[in-house]
């Protein structure tokens, strides 16, 4: 009986010297090979004999031998099983780890970095080789690493994925994750999500974790009797990692049904090695939970938090690319682009926004009007927006959504928000709506520029609803087909939602 070796169909980028060999057992099969080359154990000695050993420590439970390559610098995500579903990843950059045991190598923090994990071959530190992940010192005391991570919303998972990209000597050999739902402590608190850990508020206002350091065993005792006090789901039964190697460094796993329901609307993760080593990536996959949570939450608090533009409403979202809306132009995209205003999704971070820079000509002192108490400055930016599905029809523009989700310290003063209709007077195109400016409306314009939306204060980092029962929203009989943006005096926006009765029933 032959034993067979599994390599990559692509060509390795590596010579023949440089390629390792491991044992791989065959029930890792959440690892998806495509396109795989099979040779034999004797092919692949005659081209690369001293490439491949014997492994002696393994000898008896040897059943299967795979050529292994470096990892890249680009995580494989295309093999994803979670990716390409409509899932969102719960633990994103605006997850906080509260605690960890150690982070000797490197912080815990870095198993929440979006990006894909890089190796520097020649970059070292005091503490060692620099890795691109958490990594624990050698234990030499009693028990295993563990670190906890406050999740930015409640959700529930349907997926983990486990990058181990680089640690090829040195990853946890085994992990296992464990949720909870720790929403109970502190409820009159808005820092419910950290105080119940100890040092968990110190770690935060610090900006993290600081590699090269590690708890004692009293910390270590405090942390473990304060997450005692909460019911811990285990979502991944303690299970062996495979080495960073490119061919074995993505780990995906499906929750089970029973789980994936018993733990929803889980708010803090518990990641265990055994009993030491490091990962690079973490990720859960899943969905926000923004209903049901009538057991977590009285009715006032349910309903603050569940956004506005998640709950039915009469009329649909014109302004939404998926309904045929459009960015056309902005004064200023130096941080952003018009076209991420009218995403169907919530914004994951200020990247997914549009934010215009700072004016230079801004005054060295800001004036209030006594009237209006909004900044007297004539400096704004704009952005035009086309509605999809035709725009409104004559029944006009009957709800707008400002969003400034993750624009704390950069959200605009105010806005105001025009509209016009394109198809008047026998139609303008896209080009000359972007070129007319509510100044020059007039007989020669092509379009007239109406208020929609008066001038209104923002806050941050939240959704600003305006409806028919609003002062602010005027001119509600109008057709609509554009609609201007104006913030003052600059800023940025996560997102705008325009809600009307379409003109026509189809995406345009």
């Amino acid at each position: 009986m032959q034993t067979v070796i599994e390599t990559s169909g692509a060509s390795h980028p590596f010579p023949q010297d440089a390629i390792k060999h491991c044992s791989i057992s065959p029930a890792d099969d959440f690892y998806p090979q495509e396109n795989n080359e099979k040779l034999t154990l004797a092919d692949a000695s005659s081209s690369s004999a001293s490439s491949v050993q014997e492994d002696k420590h393994s000898t008896k439970d040897l059943q299967q031998v795979v050529l292994l390559t470096p990892a890249n610098n680009v995580a494989p995500v295309h093999k994803s099983p979670f990716r390409h579903e409509n899932y969102t990843n719960l633990l994103s950059s605006s997850s906080r780890v509260l605690f960890a045991t150690d982070e000797w190598f490197a912080r815990a923090d870095n198993l929440l970095l979006e990006s894909d994990p890089v190796f520097v071959p020649d970059l070292y530190c005091e503490q060692g080789k620099v890795m691109d992940g958490w990594e624990t010192r050698r234990r030499r005391d009693a028990g295993h690493d563990w670190c906890v991570i406050a999740a930015p919303q409640m959700g529930q998972v349907y997926g983990i994925e486990i990058d181990t990209a680089f640690f090829t000597g040195n990853q946890a050999p085994r992990i296992s994750i464990e949720v909870a739902n720790c929403y109970h402590q502190d409820k009159d608190e808005e820092d419910w999500k950290f105080k119940w850990m100890p040092g968990a508020v110190l770690r935060l206002a610090q900006g993290g974790g600081i590699q090269g350091t590690g708890m004692s065993p009293q910390q270590v005792d405090r942390a473990a009797t304060a997450c005692s006090r909460f019911q811990w789901t285990e979502i991944l039964p303690m299970t062996k990692l495979q080495p960073g190697y490119e061919e074995t460094r993505m780990h995906y796993f499906t929750i089970p049904d029973d789980i994936r329901e018993s733990t929803k609307g889980f708010t803090h993760v518990r990641v265990n090695y055994y009993p030491d080593g490091g990962v690079a990536r973490l990720r859960l996959w899943g969905r926000p939970v923004t209903v049901e949570l009538e057991s977590m939450m009285t009715k006032d608090e349910l309903e603050c938090a569940i956004p506005v533009s998640a709950k039915p409403y009469v009329h649909p979202e014109l302004s939404c690319e998926d309904n045929g809306g459009c960015g056309l132009a902005c004064s200023n995209k130096h941080y952003g682009v018009p076209s991420n205003l009218i995403r169907s999704s919530y914004g994951k971070d200020m990247g997914d926004g549009w934010e215009t820079a700072r004016h230079p000509e801004r005054p060295p002192v800001l004036i209030k009007c006594p009237t209006t108490n909004l900044v007297q400055s004539p400096l704004m930016d704009w952005a035009v927006l086309k509605l999809g599905m035709g725009g409104c029809d004559d029944s006009g523009i009957s709800r707008i959504i400002i969003d400034t989700k993750h624009f704390r310290g950069n959200f605009p003063e105010s806005v105001q928000l025009e509209g016009c209709d394109a198809s008047a007077n026998g139609g303008a195109s896209d080009d000359a709506v972007c070129a007319a400016t509510p100044e020059t409306t007039g007989e020669n314009s092509a379009v007239e520029w109406f208020p929609l939306l008066r001038r209104s204060r923002m806050g941050p980092h939240r959704e600003h609803v305006f409806d028919r029962n609003s002062s602010d929203l005027v001119n509600t009989q109008r057709r609509v087909t554009h609609v201007r943006v104006s913030i003052y005096p600059d800023g940025g926006l996560s997102r705008v939602r325009i809600y009307g009765q379409p003109r026509k029933s189809g995406i345009v």
